[in-house]
């Protein structure tokens, strides 16, 4: 799962020292009074990050450096900035590897200094960041207080042979194959040879999964669907989905044949994640090229199961926002479980164009809108995730903050409502969605 979202989307001081030398990028909003007045209060509050891989460790590969988005690219000027500040290092085009041998060497230093559990703390602190979220298979590394654990459940759906899911996208059979050698680990931890025989045990297998998981600190769930089939969740019956399942235990099912199990075992996590009080996190943006197929990726493909009755006591935060459908996103927070996340919006859009689309959101429910990031470690960036956490957060603070500012200007509301609503994306409202005071 960690692999294809990384392929898919190739304390106010962290910025402050690169424009007093006068090299780094050029920010012309800092100029607008309403924008200043917002940054001196709301820098002050640290964020709830919903959605990162901070603790993953990718590789960073030169050659796709100038690949992918323009604002995921190695020497894009924030990027350059944020990395300067924080580990003295200068990246220059021609010399790539070298900036990466750097940086990973200045947070090995600062890694040996602090140790490595208050080098996240540190790294938190500068980052304006109270807790992240980590979406990783297993809690290593994260503390259950501002390091959170959000496993992946997709991982529960691939309990049967693959071969046929893996022939229209081959991209994709290392992913599967992932998620199974994962299940397969999940299975021995609950002294399972293999998997159940019947779909009634594998369901109760994912059950006891899903508490030890909330035992072991989960504080979400996540669905990665869109990146390796189809965010369409039939509704399909147990007596179906059983018949498959046992057929599926012998041979290979047809494409449709094991979407159609999973279908019914995502329609059964929903489901009982509600019943534990697991927010679902599901990635509702486009999948991943080049067998990328966007009408699958269609966030309108979760309106069956996001309107049906049975799931309203589920929250569920749509990651990403829906992109690039955001209007659709946004509209489906009214229903009274469902919220969005603005994660990967600050390396896909220069800050304006970020405040744009955050601008309509906030416009049209801005109780429901969430703060993210989606650092990680892509391969076209140096340095790892926590190198591109610091340029994603203060361009997401920024994105907030003219997007605040502008309703201000337009007389759509007062500074006072502005302060309001900057907080409650920055932190009140992922507070108030996981009942925290």
């Amino acid at each position: 799962m960690i692999a294809s979202a990384m392929r898919a989307t190739m304390v106010c001081c962290f910025l402050l020292a690169p424009r007093a030398s006068g090299k780094g990028p050029l920010e012309p909003w800092r100029k607008d009074p309403s924008f200043q007045r917002l940054a001196a209060k709301l820098d002050k509050i640290p964020a709830i990050d919903m959605h990162t891989h901070l603790l993953g460790r990718g590789a960073f590969d030169p050659n796709l450096a100038n690949a992918g988005p323009v604002m995921l690219r190695a020497t894009q000027p924030w990027f350059v900035a944020s990395v300067r500040a924080r580990f003295g290092v200068s990246i220059q085009p021609d010399r790539l590897p070298e900036a990466n041998a750097a940086i990973l060497a200045a947070r090995a230093r600062m890694t040996e200094r602090l140790g490595t559990h208050q080098y996240w703390m540190d790294h938190l602190d500068y980052t304006l960041t109270e807790i992240a979220f980590v979406n990783q298979s297993a809690p290593d590394g994260t503390d259950g207080k501002r390091l959170r654990w959000v496993p992946f459940a997709s991982t529960l759906l691939y309990p049967l042979h693959a071969e046929h899911l893996m022939e229209r996208s081959p991209a994709h059979r290392g992913d599967i194959a992932e998620a199974q050698g994962e299940l397969n680990g999940l299975l021995k931890d609950d002294g399972l040879r293999e998997t159940p025989r019947d779909l009634a045990g594998y369901v109760r297998f994912i059950d006891g999964v899903l508490r030890r998981w909330q035992t072991e600190g989960a504080v979400a769930v996540k669905f990665t669907e869109a990146y390796l089939r189809t965010l369409r969740i039939a509704d399909v019956d147990e007596q179906r989905a059983a018949s498959l399942y046992a057929k599926g235990r012998d041979a290979p099912l047809s494409r449709d044949e094991y979407l159609a199990v999973q279908d019914f075992l995502w329609r059964h996590i929903l489901l009982e994640a509600g019943t534990l009080k697991l927010p679902v996190h599901i990635h509702s943006s486009l999948g991943e090229p080049p067998f990328l197929r966007a009408l699958e990726s269609d966030v309108r493909n979760l309106e069956d199961v996001l309107a049906d009755p049975r799931f309203f006591g589920t929250t569920v935060v749509l990651i990403h926002s829906g992109g690039p459908w955001y209007g659709i996103a946004s509209y489906l927070t009214a229903k009274p479980n469902v919220w969005v996340d603005i994660s990967s919006m600050a390396f896909l859009y220069p800050v304006p164009d970020f405040a744009a689309l955050l601008r309509a959101m906030l416009l049209g429910s801005p109780g429901k809108v969430l703060y993210g990031t989606d650092a990680a470690s892509y391969p076209s960036v140096p340095g790892g995730a926590d190198a591109q956490h610091l340029m994603l957060s203060r361009a997401t603070r920024d994105a907030l903050y003219v997007a605040l500012s502008g309703l201000i200007r337009d007389g759509v509301i007062d500074e006072a409502r502005a302060l309001e609503m900057g907080r409650g994306v920055l932190r009140d409202n992922a507070r108030r969605l996981h009942g925290w005071k």
